[in-house]
């Protein structure tokens, strides 16, 4: 079942840059596909169309409240969302700028094979699902290695092991965004070291607000209404790092020892 108009209204609402109708059809549509790819495995527990819309679509396109984001991905010609899981934030990126193919990359095959079959249903061609281990594609022979003008990352680990994970994927003069919770600006001073030492530079922590207070005005469910001022209320950054030189070839390690021993 696609998502209500009011929900529709809602993710349109929390943005000042305008999606096309086609665009907003194409959100509802992720919707079903969610829940749909859900049933067969677990790729998220936020399955209601007020999480799907907020956690999952307005969060991803966080990255559009950024000017300096929408430059770069004007100029970008190769673009990656690495440990894409269900499909974010690439499917949303994806879905509003689909003259841009993005790389999407997971190291669980089962998730892949999932996005491929949504990719299909929601037409999106620019859609590159790519199953692999992300030490073993950017790693030393890896063919995706300094490859990408612009990567893309949410949720999937603290930013020194992400670090290590992504900006061997991207080329001098490229830039890595990190989609960051409350915990960010502790985790760039964690990665004071780790971003000099894989040839990086970070050039901005910024915060995104958004004002979702015209949406408490709206046909909600009380329930619903207290998720979207819980939403609005929290803290979420976007950390933008350049790729200044390429990274020594021993980076990434292997998951185990990004994780045990961070940079």
């Amino acid at each position: 079942m696609p998502l209500e108009k009011k929900y529709l209204d809602l993710i349109q609402g929390a943005f000042s840059y305008s999606f096309e109708n086609e665009v907003l059809e194409r959100f509802s549509s992720l919707f079903d596909c969610v829940v749909a790819t859900n049933e067969k495995i677990n790729i998220t527990s936020l399955l209601s169309p007020i999480d799907v819309s907020l956690k999952h679509i307005v969060d991803s396109l966080a990255l559009f409240c950024d000017d300096e984001f929408l430059s770069h991905i004007d100029r970008a010609q190769m673009i990656c969302d690495i440990g894409c899981g269900g499909g974010f934030p690439g499917l949303p990126v994806a879905s509003v700028r689909k003259d841009k193919k993005i790389a999407m990359i997971d190291s669980t095959e089962k998730k892949i094979v999932a996005l491929k079959e949504n990719a299909k249903i929601l037409n999106l061609e620019n859609v590159d699902p790519i199953w692999g281990r992300g030490e073993e594609l950017a790693g030393k022979d890896g063919k995706h290695r300094e490859k990408y003008d612009l990567c893309l990352s949410r949720a999937v680990a603290r930013l020194p092991v992400l670090c290590e994970l992504c900006l061997p994927f991207v080329k001098t003069g490229g830039i890595f965004y990190a989609l960051k919770g409350a915990q960010a600006l502790q985790e760039v001073d964690e990665s004071s070291k780790a971003i000099p030492m894989l040839g990086g530079k970070l050039v901005e922590v910024k915060k995104i607000d958004f004002d979702l207070s015209f949406a408490l005005k709206m046909d909600f469910s009380e329930e619903e209404k207290e998720k979207i001022e819980q939403f609005a209320r929290a803290e979420r950054y976007l950390v933008k790092i350049e790729k200044k030189k390429a990274t020594n070839v021993i980076y990434p390690r292997k998951w185990a020892q990004m994780t045990k021993k961070s940079l």
